[in-house]
């Protein structure tokens, strides 16, 4: 077994016992902030996995599903960004 190949197998572990913090997390947060700052951090760990699957299979593909994850989180992170500023300036979201 190489060290490369004992890396990815680590890496592999603490992203998974991050996926089961984070979604302790999104079922038992208090507020409706955690709920969503754990989405948004499971968007990040989704980046992860799909970054690990490249590296164990040596398929560039999977890099580019990760891009496409890391653009789409960027994206709601904005909405959402957006969404706050209205409902604490006490406008009500357009539909």
């Amino acid at each position: 077994m190489t060290l490369l190949m004992l890396c990815k197998g680590v890496a592999i572990g603490l992203v998974s016992l991050s996926v089961l913090a984070v979604g302790w997390r999104l079922l038992r947060g208090p507020s409706t902030a955690d709920r969503v700052i754990a989405t948004d951090m499971l968007g990040l760990l989704g980046i992860c996995i799909a970054a690990l699957v490249a590296g164990v299979t040596g398929s560039q593909a999977f890099l580019d599903v990760a891009f496409g994850i890391a653009l789409f989180g960027f994206l709601t992170a904005v909405a959402f960004s957006a969404l706050l500023e209205r409902v604490s300036a006490g406008r009500e979201p357009t539909e």
